[in-house]
């Protein structure tokens, strides 16, 4: 994780938030590990599914204040396990959340962070559980979205075909 995925906005947040609040950030190196504050908890790169699951699942928000990104998939894995999104309005982050799953922010908005998180832990999670789930069930389905791909190629190959 580097400045472009957010991690200097990762340490700005963690000196505002509230005293038991913690920050988990996953994939940072030793290095990047020296630098941060004690309620900002590293762990390193996983490829175990499960763990990302508990990650996720132990969350109450996950937050990707990310400068620069096209389609994060760690916003559809976080509605997948049933946690919300916070996410910069920034490329295709925008496009995981709707209203009922998740906030979008200003980049570098730091008080709408704040707000943001507030508000998700204002509710119970299971408030926003059905409603994150469904909605990557409905538009992230890797199923059906591989069978969207291949009849949009299907019906790219017939139009070259008929052109040739």
């Amino acid at each position: 994780m580097g400045q472009k995925k957010g991690l200097k906005d990762f340490i700005q947040l963690s000196a505002v938030l509230q005293p038991n609040d913690k920050i988990i950030l996953l994939g940072l190196s030793t290095e990047q590990e020296k630098e941060l504050p004690a309620n900002i908890i590293a762990i390193k790169r996983t490829e175990s599914i499960d763990e990302m699951v508990q990650l996720y699942n132990m969350a109450d928000v996950f937050v990707n204040p990310t400068w620069v990104d096209n389609f994060p998939t760690t916003n559809i894995e976080s509605l997948a396990c049933g946690t919300p999104v916070i996410t910069y309005r920034t490329g295709g982050s925008v496009e995981a959340v709707d209203e009922h799953t998740g906030w979008i922010v200003e980049k570098g908005d730091m008080q709408g962070l704040v707000k943001a998180i507030a508000t998700v832990k204002g509710k119970e999670k299971l408030y926003f559980q059905k409603a994150c789930r469904a909605r990557a069930e409905q538009f992230f389905n890797n199923k059906e979205r591989n069978g969207d791909y291949i009849r949009l190629y299907q019906s790219v190959l017939e139009k070259t075909t008929a052109i040739a």
